[in-house]
């Protein structure tokens, strides 16, 4: 059977064609003149169909404009590596952040910005964590670091909404190292539960808690964080989000930051929430200007041995970041970069603010990890002289049968010294946020990985990172209920940023009704815990602060 390929080809609206017996040749050539007029005319509009792309999407900063990136997975709008101040380089090298000039043209934000300068503090840290998981230490490697680093990202649902709240995630390291982009902290899967997620940098190490008795200025690297917050909360309308509604997030010394900038009189204004994670030391030690001016100078005079102390620091600022890297490393070893007390970004220590109620007024999410101190714990410390520096006589007896209630000494000076580190001023501070009236919520992640290894790690410091951000990394052990528990954890924390209160969103995405998060502020001191299940009770470690407070 013969089949006539004219009659198989379409028949166009408005179009002529002709019949299909027995074509004549001249019909058969005005055919094809016809479908070539026609094939040109429509093959245009067929390819720009299948090869269009989603318009990159951009952001109008006042003078600054920056082009981003569509992701279709989730549908969430990325903007990597947008300026917030001017690059602390050369002169500008120990002094606070300038705002930043843009150009006229727009700028694109596509790839992330070096790492502010340091050692490798942090990556042997997650190198060391994924080794104890039995990963591949290798898959994460060092990003490349400058000083030329005050730099933020966004990430930002795919909507036409406005006003959404705002998350800005300040990343931790002991002030030394870290990054805004590390693995765990990647905002699209966040930002895609209907929030803005914006992670940002600051100096670190010698180059932002650095003093001189040259310099009227000091504790760069918390002035870099208020710049940044200056910048978003100017801006927020223009990101899509709402200015007064801003929660700050850190973790461990990301957590201490939001314990300065609560109690730092410059930051005032610019969040109304704040999510303290495994953080407490800058309610328990402070350092002082006189101290740090004298090791500033230490590290001047070492780096240029010929110049007096007031050129020392000009000469010491054209060095290169490496020399002055290994250099502080040897004047400052043993030493945390602690911002310092200065009488201008920080007037008193945040202990003595906090005793007096002269913190800002914000609502709070605080807690800490069970097992925060394990993976610290030097194997020669023994618990006897742990208690004999740390509490008093009388204390050490009080605490002493609890303490012999766990299974070994090493358990014992893992939750004692947790206590002391985290837990007990992180309470501490939720008691006196909810003494101004605000609301404060405390939790307890006790959550361990499924596994042998797993279970030697416990709740580690750090491990509701990926719970939170939904960044759960491949060589995590990760099964259903670290899957239901990040949803979990998520609907709270979103909640919280959105209404400064958890339990406005009790309900999950798979129709499930969370337990109801008391406020720490309630006849009974609750809080909530977050494991296998999620529960609410007395913090654990509740009668070991009670001993410390009276110390």
């Amino acid at each position: 059977m013969s089949v006539n390929k004219l009659a198989c080809l379409p028949q166009y609206e408005g179009i002529e064609l002709p019949g299909r017996q027995d074509p004549k040749p001249f019909d058969l050539l005005l055919y094809g003149l016809t479908l070539l007029t026609m094939f040109s005319l429509f093959t245009p509009h067929v390819q720009a169909l299948s090869t269009q792309e989603v318009p990159s999407p951009r952001l109008h900063l006042g003078d600054l404009t920056v082009i981003g990136e569509q992701l279709t997975t989730p549908k969430v709008q990325v903007f990597r590596g947008v300026p917030f101040a001017e690059a602390p380089t050369g002169d500008n090298r120990w002094r606070a952040p300038k705002p930043y000039l843009p150009s006229k043209s727009p700028q694109m934000a596509l790839e992330f910005a070096p790492a502010c300068y340091q050692g490798p503090h942090i990556i042997d840290w997650y190198q060391g964590v994924i080794e104890d998981f039995g990963g591949d230490p290798t898959s994460i490697s060092a990003p490349m670091v400058s000083e030329d680093c005050l730099y933020l990202n966004i990430w930002r649902p795919n909507t036409n909404e406005t006003k959404l709240p705002i998350v800005v995630f300040i990343h931790g390291g002991s002030n030394r190292g870290g990054f805004s982009y590390e693995p765990n902290y990647l905002g699209h899967n966040l930002a895609d539960t209907g929030l803005i997620v914006i992670t940002i940098a600051y100096r670190l190490g010698v180059f932002g808690f650095f003093a001189h008795p040259e310099l009227s200025e000091t504790n760069f690297g918390l002035l870099d964080q208020i710049a940044a917050l200056t910048f978003i909360r100017t801006h927020a309308e223009a990101i899509g989000g709402d200015p007064n509604r801003i929660t700050v997030m850190g973790e461990s010394s990301g957590a201490n930051s939001i314990g300065w900038l609560i109690t730092s009189p410059l930051a005032e204004g610019l969040f109304q929430r704040a999510i303290h994670q495994s953080g407490g030391s800058a309610f328990t030690r402070s350092t002082y200007w006189r101290e740090a001016a004298d090791l500033g100078a230490t590290l001047t005079a070492t780096l240029s041995r010929n110049a007096s102390i007031a050129d020392s620091i000009s000469a010491a600022r054209q060095l290169t970041p490496a020399v002055v890297l290994k250099t502080a490393n040897l004047v400052y070893q043993d030493v945390y970069f602690d911002p310092v007390i200065d009488g201008k970004s920080l007037p008193d220590a945040p202990r003595t603010r906090l005793k007096s109620g002269n913190i800002q007024s914000v609502d709070l999410l605080i807690g800490s990890n069970r097992d925060e101190r394990r993976m610290y714990l030097d194997p020669s410390e023994t618990l006897s002289n742990w208690l004999d520096q740390n509490v008093s006589a009388e204390a050490r007896m009080a605490l002493q049968p609890r303490l012999n209630t766990y299974e070994s000494e090493a358990r014992a000076l893992d939750v004692i010294s947790t206590a002391k580190q985290y837990v007990c001023p992180s309470l501490a501070l939720a008691k006196a946020i909810n003494d101004l009236n605000n609301n404060s919520y405390v939790y307890e992640f006790d959550r361990v990985r499924p596994g042998k290894m797993a279970a030697s790690m416990g709740a580690y410091h750090g491990a509701e990172l990926p719970y939170i951000f939904n960044t759960h990394d491949t060589w995590l052990p990760t099964d259903a209920i670290d899957v239901a528990l990040t949803g979990q954890i998520q609907a709270y924390w979103r909640s919280f940023i959105e209404t400064g209160n958890p339990n406005s969103g009790l309900v999950t995405k798979d129709a499930n009704t969370l337990p109801f998060w008391p406020n720490y502020g309630d006849e009974v001191r609750l809080a909530l815990v977050l494991d296998d299940t999620i529960s609410t009770r007395t913090h654990s470690s509740t009668d070991i602060c009670s001993l410390f407070a009276k110390d």
